[in-house]
Parts: C-alpha cells; sequence; structure tokens
C-alpha cells in the first residue's frame, strides 16, 4: 500500500527562479499515475523529488501519511527505474537483479528464489549468466524491471523507461508494465514525454507545463473533456486544429473571415460576453465537402497522410493549416471546404475552458473519517471544487445499506462503489 500527497510544493535550482511552482497531487494506492509533458516541463524533477533525491524548496511531500521532506531516501520504501536502465556492466543479470536485495535481511537461499521467481515471470531465466552488454535494448530494461520489483515494494517510480526502445517493443513493454503492477498491486508513477504512452497505461494523467499542473484526470477526461487549451492541443493525434476568434457585431470572425459555428457554440460565447478567445477541432470532427454552401470555409489541398482505413488531409484556410481526417475513399480537390460545426471546444482569452452550467461545488453528508476517503477530499479541491458538509443539500450521499456513494449533478445520478471513483466523472476546473 502506497498513498502520496504533494502539497504546495515548490522547486528552484536558482533563487527566485522555480522549476516547480504551486504544485498540488494526490497519487491513490495501487493507482498507474503518468506524468505528461514537453522536456523542461519538470516531469522528471517532480519524480525525483518524490524519490527523494531532490529536496522540496517548499512545500511537503507525505509517503502512506508520513511527511517525508526530511528523510533519506533509502527510508522511503519505493523503487527507482531510471531512463538508461543503469544496470552494472561487471555484474551478471542475476547480480544486478539482486543488488537490491543485499541491505534485505535475506539468507542466500530466498535471495536466489526471489531472483529465479522475478526472472521467470520477465522471461529472463535464460539470460541470468550474461552480462549486460550481452542483451538487447528491450532485454536490458526487462533488467531494470526485475530489479526494482524483485524486493517488492509496492511504489515504483519510472523515469521515461521506455523511450530508448523501437515502437514495437515500445508497445510490448507498456502491456508487459501493465500486468506487472496488476500483479504486484503496486503504485506506479510513470513518467514520460509520449502522450501515446501516457493514454495507453495510465488510469490518471497528470500533464505539466512549465513547472506547473495543467490538467489532472483520466485519459478519457483529458481527450474529450479538456479544460484547458494546453489539454487540447497536446493530448490526441493528429493534433487538435486551433481557431483565434473575435467578435465583431455578434458575428465570429477568424483571420478577418466570418466563420460559422455550431449553435450551441454561439450561446456559449453569447451567454459568456466574451469578445475574443480559442476553439479547438479535433482532425475526425472537422466536415469537408466538395461543394460551398452558407457558413462554410473555403479551403485549399496542400497535402495527403495515407493511413490505410483513413487519410489526412491538410487544407489552408483562414491564414493556417487545418488537418481533416476522412474516410480512405474520400475524393481529393484542390478546392474544398470546411465546416465548423462538429464538435468544438471553447476557451477563453486566459485559456480555460468555458462550458455550460459548470459544477463548482460539492456538498457532502457528512466529512468521510477514513484516510483513503480525506486524501480524495484533497484531491477534488485540488481539482479546483469547493467542498462543503450540509445533509439538507448534498449532492454527494453514501448509502450506508449498501455501501455506495451517489453523487447528483445536472439532474444525473451517478453511483460509486469507492469515493475515489468520483474523480472519473468530475472535470479538473483549475
Amino acid at each position: 500500500m502506497s498513498r502520496i500527497s504533494l502539497q504546495k510544493v515548490y522547486k528552484s535550482f536558482q533563487k527566485n527562479l522555480n522549476v516547480i511552482s504551486d504544485f498540488d497531487l494526490e497519487i491513490f494506492n495501487d493507482e498507474f499515475l503518468v506524468i505528461v509533458g514537453p522536456s523542461g516541463s519538470g516531469k522528471t524533477t517532480t519524480l525525483r523529488m518524490i524519490a527523494g533525491l531532490e529536496e522540496l524548496t517548499e512545500g511537503k511531500l507525505f509517503i502512506n501519511d508520513l511527511l517525508q521532506n526530511e528523510e533519506d531516501p533509502s527510508t522511503r520504501h519505493l523503487s527507482f527505474v531510471f531512463q538508461n536502465y543503469a544496470l552494472l556492466p561487471h555484474l551478471t543479470i542475476y547480480e544486478n537483479i539482486s543488488f537490491g536485495l543485499l541491505n534485505l535481511k535475506m539468507s542466500e537461499l530466498e535471495r536466489k528464489k526471489a531472483v529465479e521467481e522475478i526472472a521467470e515471470k520477465l522471461s529472463l531465466t535464460d539470460k541470468l549468466g550474461s552480462y549486460p552488454a550481452q542483451l538487447s535494448g528491450g532485454q536490458r530494461q526487462r533488467v531494470a524491471l526485475a530489479r526494482a520489483l524483485v524486493d517488492q515494494e509496492k511504489l515504483i517510480l519510472f523515469d521515461e523507461p521506455l523511450s530508448n526502445l523501437d515502437a514495437l517493443l515500445r508497445a510490448e513493454m507498456r502491456s508487459e508494465l501493465l500486468k506487472l503492477q496488476k500483479t504486484f498491486q503496486t503504485t506506479c508513477v510513470y513518467v514520460t514525454h509520449d502522450q501515446i504512452e501516457a493514454m495507453a497505461m495510465a488510469s490518471r494523467i497528470v500533464l505539466m507545463m512549465e513547472g506547473k499542473i495543467v490538467q489532472v484526470g483520466t485519459p478519457y477526461q483529458m481527450y474529450h473533456d479538456p479544460s484547458h487549451l494546453d489539454t487540447a492541443l497536446f493530448i490526441g493525434l493528429p493534433e487538435a486544429n486551433l481557431i483565434t476568434f473575435n467578435i465583431k457585431e455578434k458575428k465570429i470572425y477568424a483571420s478577418d473571415e466570418e466563420i460559422l459555428l455550431s449553435n450551441e457554440m454561439n450561446l456559449l460565447i453569447e451567454k459568456n460576453d466574451l469578445e475574443e478567445g480559442f476553439i479547438t477541432i479535433r482532425p475526425k470532427a472537422l466536415k469537408v465537402h466538395h461543394e460551398m454552401r452558407k457558413g462554410f470555409t473555403k479551403g485549399r489541398l496542400t497535402a495527403v497522410e495515407n493511413f490505410g482505413v483513413s487519410k489526412l488531409l491538410h487544407i489552408e484556410a483562414l491564414s493556417q493549416t487545418f488537418r481533416a481526417e476522412v474516410d480512405h475513399s474520400f475524393d481529393e480537390a484542390n478546392t474544398l471546404y470546411l465546416d465548423f460545426t462538429g464538435e468544438t471546444y471553447l476557451f477563453d482569452n486566459h485559456k480555460k475552458r468555458v462550458k455550460s452550467n459548470p459544477i463548482q461545488e460539492l456538498i457532502f453528508e457528512t466529512k468521510p473519517e477514513s484516510v483513503e476517503e480525506l486524501q480524495v477530499i484533497r484531491e477534488l479541491i485540488n481539482y479546483g471544487y469547493e467542498i462543503s458538509y450540509e445533509k439538507k443539500n448534498a449532492n454527494v450521499i453514501y448509502n450506508e445499506k449498501n455501501n455506495t456513494y451517489q453523487l447528483k449533478i445536472n439532474d444525473q445520478t451517478f453511483k460509486f462503489k469507492n469515493l475515489q471513483d468520483i474523480l472519473n466523472e468530475l472535470s479538473y476546473r483549475k
């Protein structure tokens, strides 16, 4: 069992220059949490602070409710898998795997049994007598994983462990890691810059940029319910199309050309009195036509990428290039017309998502008492929700009879076996 709580964490290597700022995050027991973001966003620094390899400049770090700020890395009961494997070249694979067991009070027979069991699980039994230089990249990564798992610590930190592998091996190792995480029931914190890796593996994703959390959510939430413009543009391949708009005489313009959006978007812009902002539309949602109709935008086809069952059209319009994903049978033409009335996301000029009827407050009947549920409350606050406790107007209700929670929002009722599951339904709001 490993729970992690990072509270108001800051990290700076130079005075008045923070590389991590105002970082609040709760990581739950048995969770596979992936921190994703571009290079220099602070992902690895965050991981190294959890491991104790970097000190916190400000804030608090708890593991299983114990403050870790001053604790030595060796006392944190975790394993670390490095990007470059960090294998000892002069030791055999057996010796590399057993290296982490040397400080444990185990007999030679117990160590041998532990190494052989993990080697069998990772298909390394016939490599135990070999040296790292004799192994392929994928095999070396398996050794690094075996070394991290052999001591049966319940918290494992991964720093881009698959980045040195080719695409096929990465896909294989992703599946292997997920199986191992379920088998060993570990809490995993995994850092990557690869959004495909993040979407494929994570129970929840943390998107970081410039040392701050942009959004936290399930892969589904990050793709279908972005709370920030950076999330909409970073998550999803092919990348979403971006339109910068402004309002003139109640009409919507982009690059000084009037565009037509869906009625829903028009009402949302009007309701929130927006004078300018951003709209994103994913290539699958961008409709393309061969004939001009009222509200369509004229464009010019400049490139085509073929993917077998579909193809990606690159179309110049509104002084930029749009990407539209169409069926493989779509007839290509030099002149095409874009329809922006499909599913779009609206953001204000601060890049914050604009939604209809956003939920701001969660009212519980009573305050939860278990440490696991209190951790969920902290994460709900981290997500940006106001939390209060009032039996009469509660929209989060605990049913003692069947031991479940109910969430009532916008005339809908959701049921959860565990309070943690409420995070799967509620958007990140910050």
